[in-house]
């Protein structure tokens, strides 16, 4: 991976694998565009396809990381405009640039300071290809601005769990209210497949590793205590935040499913009981046990919380019949017989209205 930067000579120094310095003199990308005041049409166009180039392109390419950098820091105003705003966690904010691409950046950093000094590394990981609702690897990386595939084109989209805003500040009623009246029974109603598709996704991210510093075997896992990194858009199921790295073997389990879907509220208060969320809660509930048995999830996970198992039951009730389906697996129970089982229990104990 090459990382440029600019010297006070106005060459360019590229930092190769071998650690060789290596100038390249009077190579510069003088295209100034003018976005004018709005973000017009061509703009977006542009900086889509100078980002496409980007990533296509070899790493080696200097001209095309200077000519995506040179866009991307006309654009940034019309980019962090309130429209394009998207959402914030913990470390940055979200900005909209078209159907196909969004604009991490980070907190504290604005339009004349994000993009900073050229140095673009382009980083696309195609170990991460077969996870299709995986959108948190950066394609592209400036400054403090990271470019990542656009998770939301549609406004057929919702967050899990209630919308969480800085570290000790509770959810505000009014998101509450949109958790209980609005996220549950959209969630309720996604389909079976697509919740398989995610048990899918998921035992896939238990064959990826990786080795750290010190040579040592690392599984991926994502960050499941905050609900806001799992979306459902257009009726599927999309993580958008960076994985993290753990030194256990087959980290992600059903728990990856429950802890952002049903367990937790934000990444600091666990779902609270409610009887007129039951009926949509337990609807839930069994398709992600069917979803973990038809892709043979772990029911265990090191990655889990203290309280995960006691809200569970206090959400669900009599409804919480994961012991059960943990207890048909030791024994050996044939994978369609549990399915079966699973099916038949919700089917004879509907929820009362």
């Amino acid at each position: 991976m090459n990382i440029i930067s600019i010297t006070n000579n106005s060459n360019f120094i590229v930092n190769n694998k071998n650690n060789k310095n290596t100038a390249v003199k009077n190579f510069s990308y003088n295209n100034k565009i003018n976005f004018g005041s709005a973000k017009s049409d061509k703009a977006v166009k542009l900086l889509d396809s100078a980002i496409d180039t980007l990533i296509e392109g070899s790493e080696f390419n200097i001209a095309n990381k200077m000519k995506f950098h040179s866009i991307l820091k006309e654009a940034m105003p019309s980019i962090l405009r309130p429209e394009n705003y998207i959402n914030k966690g913990r470390d940055s904010k979200v900005y909209r640039i078209s159907d196909k691409y969004v604009a991490k950046i980070r907190r504290g950093y604005y339009e004349n300071n994000a993009v900073g000094t050229f140095s673009v590394v382009s980083m696309p990981n195609n170990k991460f290809k077969k996870l299709d609702f995986y959108y948190g690897e950066p394609v592209a990386k400036t400054g403090k601005v990271e470019i990542l595939k656009n998770a939301t084109p549609t406004s057929d989209n919702i967050q899990c769990g209630a919308h969480y805003h800085t570290r000790g500040n509770a959810s505000s009623v009014e998101e509450i209210k949109e958790y209980e009246e609005t996220f549950i029974p959209k969630c309720s109603e996604v389909p079976q497949e697509s919740f398989d598709d995610l048990a899918k996704n998921i035992k896939e991210l238990n064959t990826l590793t990786c080795r750290n510093k010190f040579l040592q075997k690392r599984s991926y896992v994502p960050d499941i205590i905050n609900p806001n990194n799992l979306i459902i858009s257009d009726n599927k199921f999309i993580l958008v935040d960076e994985l993290e790295k753990v030194p256990f073997k087959n980290p992600n389990s059903i728990y990856t499913m429950l802890e952002p879907i049903l367990i937790r509220l934000t990444p600091e208060t666990y779902a609270p009981k409610n009887p007129k969320l039951l009926k949509n809660r337990v609807n839930i509930f069994k398709k992600i046990l069917l979803a973990s048995e038809k892709h043979d999830l772990p029911l265990d996970s090191p990655v889990k919380y203290e309280f995960s198992d006691w809200t569970l039951g206090n959400i669900m009730g009599e409804y919480d019949i994961l012991d059960q389906v943990k207890n048909m697996r030791k024994e050996c129970i044939p994978k369609q017989t549990r399915m079966n089982a699973i099916k038949t229990f919700f089917e004879e104990h509907p929820v009362q209205d």
